[in-house]
């Protein structure tokens, strides 16, 4: 059987999968693997600042080319990437998480009187057992016959799951001779007529439907179904919206597309009626969390479901088959729905309107909004750069990229590197709080060294804006930075400052016109200013943990308009 080295054989293995990048650091005990990269042609290391930023990055490239891989060291590197990995279990982003480990045979063994090797904390194995716990598959690789298998079998994991997944390697076993035709793939899963019953039932349900919607979420765009959710729109007319967490999983201008649903933190009321008021909500692939549903403000009726999951396809009470594989069920689905002839006409919804709103904050998004077009992809961090978004219209497929259900800060700035690195016609345009920002904003370095032209937009008001809504005190006050002096910091790039919608417009004119290298554009606010979406979000989450309405007087024992109420009704559990 013929056999190459383990390191030769990881990276030709995952340059044939379609990974042309892979990022980390690098550090003594994975310094062979890193040599092994530098040595295989048509995959390249990306350097980042700091595990965390590798991470954020791998997890973004991921998420927009499909696989991502991110290399650390031990203990000190697969510790600080920790962050990173939770954040791409939590949000289905298929990382592929590779650590060099302590060489085969070493044991911590308890003799005190046996010198400890540096980077290990209790026992050799902590790293693996906590890895174990953020990812669907961790494994060390302690045998040359099995290892092409495991890296083989770890890869089909985190693709066919869209979830992370992590591989250790010992330092003795980076080089070492491991024999190729070992590798084994996970053989599709024989359940074809179980999916078309399942599919069946499903058809029958749509077709007894006179107002239908499609939900569809995170998992949908995961698995790039793109093409199967514009086929069962198109097949009879039904519109489809999406949750936060889905957002831009479909160019929002396209017809029957409405845009966000998730309670009171929908789109446009109009969206909201739209999916409350139909007889039938389809959800593809959409999880049911506490922002998706709009700080359990979604009013989603279980009788009127039809869910379609990883691990669920069936009703609102009841699986209707064991688990059968959720993509190939989709598929079926979208073949399989009868069109009809006379279609009834797409929902006419309104947009939310940025640029005439009260809300400073939403009319410097409205001058975001207005400069999107069909190459870019915005990201979106943490904070009032995700609240204030949520209502913009993305123009491409996964054109919009945002920690909503984890809710990390730091997330947006090294995700640029790592989403235009996955598809470089790309164009990353960047939305980051001040706090954020301090925190892996050193990553425009990157972008510098890349030569990559995205546009990161700092908002400055001074702090942790977002906690100032919740709690504020001197605690939520960061050090005055002069963020237009980064790229004269780093090296390359160009940087601007406005404090007014119209002073945006024209410096967001010129970093759209500037293609050689990237932008910072620093907007000033004021500390206090928030976006609708925000005081929506704090609102409804002020309901949930006061029971008061935001729109109760004080005066009655309970909100008039209980009924009609978008704070009071929600039904989500019932």
């Amino acid at each position: 059987m013929p056999s190459i080295p383990l390191g030769k054989y990881l990276f030709e293995f995952l340059r044939d999968k379609g990974v042309e990048h892979c990022f980390g650091l690098p550090g003594d005990y994975i310094l062979t693997l890193y040599q092994a990269l530098e040595e295989t042609p048509g995959i390249v290391p990306v350097v980042g600042t700091h595990e965390p930023c590798a991470a954020f990055s791998a997890d973004a490239y991921a998420r927009q080319r499909g696989l991502g891989v991110l290399l650390v060291t031990y203990g000190v590197g697969g510790f600080n990437a920790l962050n990173g990995v939770a954040g791409a279990y939590a949000e289905s982003s298929p990382l592929l998480v590779v650590s060099g480990g302590p060489p085969r045979g070493y044991t911590t063994g308890g003799d005190w009187t046996v010198p400890q090797k540096h980077h290990v904390v209790r026992t050799e194995s902590d790293q693996l057992d906590i890895y174990k716990t953020i990812t669907a598959k961790a494994v060390r690789i302690e045998e040359t016959g099995t290892a092409a298998a495991m890296i083989n079998e770890a890869v089909d994991v985190a693709v066919n799951k869209q979830l992370p997944v992590y591989v250790e390697i010992p330092t003795d076993m980076m080089t070492a001779e491991i024999p190729t035709g070992s590798g084994k793939t996970i053989p599709p899963r024989p359940d074809g007529e179980i999916i078309k019953k399942a599919a069946a039932d499903f058809v029958e349900r749509i077709v007894r439907a006179e107002r239908a919607v499609v939900l569809a979420g995170v998992e949908a765009a995961r698995f790039r179904l793109q093409n199967e959710i514009l086929a069962i729109m198109d097949a009879r007319g039904i519109p489809s919206a999406t949750t936060i967490l889905g957002k831009g999983f479909l160019p929002e201008d396209t017809p029957g597309v409405l845009g966000v649903y998730a309670g009171v933190l929908s789109a446009h009321p109009g969206v909201r009626r739209v999916i409350e008021e139909s007889d039938l909500v389809i959800l593809v692939g959409a999880k049911m969390t506490d922002v998706n549903c709009g700080a359990f403000t979604a009013d989603l009726k279980k009788d009127k479901l039809l869910i379609a999951r990883p691990g669920w396809i069936g009703d609102g009470y009841r699986r209707y088959v064991d688990d059968i594989d959720f993509t190939s069920f989709v598929k079926e689905l979208a073949q399989g729905l009868p069109g009809v002839k006379r279609k009834p006409p797409w929902p006419d919804v309104e947009r939310f309107d940025y640029l005439n709103s009260g809300s400073l904050m939403d009319r410097f998004v409205g001058v975001i909004n207005e400069n999107l077009d069909e190459n870019s992809v915005l990201l979106a961090d943490t904070g009032d750069s995700c609240y204030s978004s949520l209502f913009v219209t993305t123009k491409r497929w996964n054109g919009y990229l945002a920690p909503t259900f984890y809710n990390t800060m730091g997330f947006a700035v090294p995700a640029a590197l790592g989403a235009q690195l996955a598809d470089p016609l790309s164009r990353a345009v960047v939305l980051v709080g001040d706090g954020a920002f301090q925190m892996t904003g050193i990553e425009f370095s990157n972008l510098v060294r890349h030569n990559l032209d995205a546009i990161v937009i700092v908002f400055n008001n001074d702090g942790f804006g977002m906690q100032r809504v919740f709690t504020d005190g001197p605690f939520n006050d960061l050090g005055a930075w002069d963020y237009t002096e980064i790229p004269k910091l780093v090296g390359g790039g160009r940087a601007w400052r406005a404090r007014t919608p119209e002073e945006l417009s024209d410096v967001l004119g010129r970093a759209v016109r500037f293609r050689q290298g990237p932008s910072l554009i620093e907007v000033v606010l004021e500390k206090g200013i928030i976006s609708t979406g925000l005081k929506i979000l704090t609102d409804a989450l002020a309901r949930e943990k006061t029971g008061l309405c935001p729109l109760y007087s004080g005066k009655d024992p309970q909100c008039k308009h209980a009924s009609k109420c978008a704070y009071c009704r929600a039904a989500i559990w019932k």
